[in-house]
């Protein structure tokens, strides 16, 4: 190694060496000083300031690179306006309980980020009867992370702020977080390179919606007892796998206008709708359980070209509805309602599985008419159907259907979920003034 180089090494290791040393640790409480902003005015970036205990009523200002780290559960309280606002990169927060008091003004925001800070992390934090609980905006690489996020319970869902939003963000990190009693427990917009896992979200809105989130990933997360389980809307190149969604009183997975992306491995339980596909082409539908709701997949609006096989279809109430020009082939599904047979031990059944009949309009369109499901009318009827292509209506045809379930824990989870049952809830619901759609 030649002296330039051994030169630049040892100016390089002494930086990093004074960049390090540098970093001091200030303490708040049990012998340190008595407030956090005494130790923010004295912090300097890349110190760690440590809150032992207590209860502290203060609003929090980060503007420097700065790591504050509760012990021992201090608790943050506010009367309204935000409580932690972050405008500089490389911030960290964890281990607080932030709790709001009294009345709630429309946009108070626990935790704010934004002014283009990078590299945040917001971590193992609680955050009680907020409106608006963390709130990234024009961000990067911001990382929430193993949160507890309670809104406030007694107000109706739709007067409740977002539990987390995240507007015109990148390379987010959602993880860990349990949300309950939201307008929507996780909103996105324009934030592109989601990474949202393994989150529980209860009793909101929209559980997890995203419009104009292109290339996310969604996978691993728990939606239960909401409007909406998760409602993926304008986007491409999104993964939505692994996700559970039970009891909702609408849809389970909501997919609006996408594009090329991955629904797999899901399981939705219990909702009025499993799945609803609505002006979404090209993508992927595969190895869902979808079992006891209402509807089982809805597709509809222009929803064509998608790859739907290997999936289980059981105990839907209607398994299929679907409104379009022309028949789809959904092969190698299992449907709880199939009636063939498989003489050669393929596994598969030895005639096409076909949904959305003309006796299935009947009963979409005037349900009490399913107490003649077992009458010879109803026979007669599917009986003229197949003679006479006349009364015919577009369909959805399984040529190769599974003769049994593909998903061999299924009698497990129903019964796991079994309290859970499909609300029946079908009123039309208008997301937004400014986007158009009936979902």
């Amino acid at each position: 190694m030649n002296s330039c180089r051994l030169i630049s090494l040892f100016f390089a290791i002494f930086m990093v060496s004074a960049t390090t040393g540098a970093a001091a640790v200030l303490k708040v409480g049990d012998g340190g000083v008595k407030t956090i902003n005494e130790a923010l005015s004295k912090a300097k970036p890349g110190d760690t300031i440590e809150v032992v205990g207590g209860t502290y009523s203060e609003t929090l200002k980060l503007n420097k690179k700065i790591h504050i780290k509760g012990i021992n559960n201090p608790v943050i309280t506010s009367k309204g306006g935000y409580v932690i606002d972050i405008t500089s990169s490389g911030v960290t927060v964890e281990g607080f309980t932030i709790k709001y008091e009294g009345k709630h003004a429309a946009d108070d925001v626990a935790i704010l980020v934004h002014n283009g800070s990078q590299g945040v992390l917001i971590k193992k934090n609680v955050l009680k009867n907020v409106m608006f609980g963390i709130k990234v905006v024009e961000s990067l690489d911001t990382a929430i992370v193993d949160n507890t996020v309670e809104g406030i319970e007694d107000k109706d869902e739709n007067t409740r702020g977002t539990c987390i939003t995240a507007v015109g963000t990148l390379n987010l990190e959602v993880s860990g977080n349990k949300i309950t009693s939201c307008r929507d427990g996780i909103y996105m917009e324009v934030s592109h390179y989601a990474t949202v896992t393994d989150n529980e979200v209860t009793n909101s809105r929209y559980a997890i919606h995203t419009m104009w989130v292109d290339s996310g990933n969604f996978c691993d997360n728990i939606v239960i007892d909401n409007l909406v389980g998760m409602a993926i809307m304008y986007t491409k190149h999104t993964v939505a796998n692994r996700n559970i969604a039970v009891g909702n009183k609408t849809h389970g997975l909501l997919i609006n206008q996408t594009i090329r992306s991955e629904i797999n491995e899901n399981i939705s339980i219990g909702n009025t709708k499993g799945i609803f596909l609505y002006n979404s082409i090209e993508n992927e539908v595969k190895s869902n359980l979808v079992m006891n709701n209402n509807i089982g997949i809805h597709s509809w609006g222009g929803s064509e070209e998608n790859k739907i096989t290997g999936n289980s279809l059981i105990d839907n109430e209607v398994q299929v509805k679907y409104v379009a020009a022309k028949d789809q082939e959904w092969n190698g599904n299992y449907w709880s309602d199939y009636l063939g047979w498989d003489m050669t031990g393929k596994g598969s059944g030895d005639m096409p599985y076909e949904s959305n009949t003309v006796v299935d309009h009947i009963f979409w369109r005037y349900p009490l008419a399913k107490l003649l499901y077992s009458s010879p009318a109803i026979h007669v009827l599917k009986i003229i159907e197949k003679q006479f292509p006349i009364l015919k209506v577009p369909k959805v045809t399984d040529r190769t259907p599974s003769m049994a379930p593909l998903h061999k824990n299924w009698r497990l989870l129903k019964a796991k979920y079994a309290n859970y049952q499909p609300a029946r809830y079908h009123v039309d619901i208008q997301k937004l003034s400014n986007t158009g759609g009936i979902y």
